[in-house]
């Protein structure tokens, strides 16, 4: 062997020694992670659905794991700034992302977005989900389901449909119902939740499709009728009210979620640590209960069982978004 040989296979001995005792390092490193604080970031505003959920995990993980657990909300363009932003951060488990299904299954589909949902991300653990509740203005003529869709089919367009914002879950998930249902709806797109429930409230539009937890406060108000719920069963917080499935057997039940992913390259081990503190939170009678008053679901996911759920639901979603015709923006 030549002395230039010797010295490449010295160097390159050197070079996998050094990514040896790294990836070593990197495994281990959980036993003494987090010596500072863990932030998780809310890609909304305070006070909504996720942000409720990232404080309640973020608590509990303080209290497991040492922390502390804090929330920092980085709102806009449909939660893909926050997204960007904990892709691009360091990977070493103090930037954590509380992700919902816009995010990472649909907004590939609605959003120029500048990062992969699969591959700048690793699933770490679910937390909680939202049925979508059909919510009728109660100042409306029809008073039940089948009244408000056969009113639709003989007056194809009038019937006004609230979103949140286009390309949004509140959206997509209303289209579903409209195309089963066999109605032609009018799309009234606005700029938040809150804004589009108001208007149902108010009477000047007539139906909505929000997530549990923006309904449920409603329940009993006489202005609006909670017509359906589009999980796969009734929902514990309103059992008279029925789900699609039990109007349109073949129905798909549509259902969002919240839940915690990193950075992609963080090291497996805390990725493990964070995962295994989750479930454990999740086998409390006392958070599933503080979830569940919140009109929220638990969703025991780790890992794997996490993983699938998100490439089931970019396979369910992208088909619709094409059909609805909406184009990245």
């Amino acid at each position: 062997m030549t002395r230039r040989s010797c010295f490449i296979a010295s160097h390159l001995l050197a070079v996998v020694s050094a990514l040896a005792t790294h990836t070593s390092a990197a495994d281990t490193s959980a036993s003494g992670w987090p010596t500072r604080p863990v932030t998780i970031v809310v890609p909304f505003a305070p006070g909504g659905n996720t942000d409720l959920m990232a404080r309640l995990i973020g608590e509990r993980l303080t209290k497991t794991l040492g922390g502390p657990f804090i929330v920092d909300n980085k709102g806009g363009a449909g939660g893909t700034i926050a997204a960007e932003f904990v892709a691009r951060a360091p990977a070493d488990g103090y930037t954590l992302f509380m992700a919902t299904l816009t995010q990472i299954s649909t907004a590939p589909f609605t959003n120029k977005i500048r990062y992969d949902p699969i591959k700048d991300f690793v699933p770490i653990a679910n937390v909680g989900g939202n049925p979508f509740v059909i919510t009728v203005s109660s100042q409306k003529p029809y008073k039940t389901m089948a009244e408000m869709i056969d009113y639709g089919k003989r007056n194809p367009g009038k019937l006004n449909m609230g979103n949140a914002g286009v390309g949004g879950l509140t959206h997509l998930s209303g289209l579903l119902f409209a195309r089963r249902a066999g109605i032609e709806v009018t799309e009234v797109p606005y700029k938040g939740a809150a804004l589009a429930l108001a208007d149902v409230l108010s009477g000047q539009t007539d139906l909505y499709s929000g997530n549990l937890s923006e309904v449920l406060p409603y329940a009993n108000n006489a202005k609006v009728r909670l017509m359906a719920v589009s999980s796969k069963s009734r929902i514990r917080q309103l059992p008279d009210v029925p789900t699609v499935s039990e109007l349109f057997p073949d129905a798909q039940p549509v259902e969002t979620w919240n839940g915690l992913v990193g950075p992609a390259a963080m090291p497996s081990a805390i990725v493990d640590k964070i995962a295994d503190a989750v479930m454990a939170a999740h086998a409390s009678p006392e958070f599933q209960k503080r979830l569940e008053d919140a009109g929220i679901t638990p969703l025991p996911e780790a890992k794997a069982v996490f993983a699938r759920r998100i490439q089931n639901d970019i396979a369910t979603w992208k088909p619709i978004v094409e059909q609805a015709g909406i184009t990245p923006e």
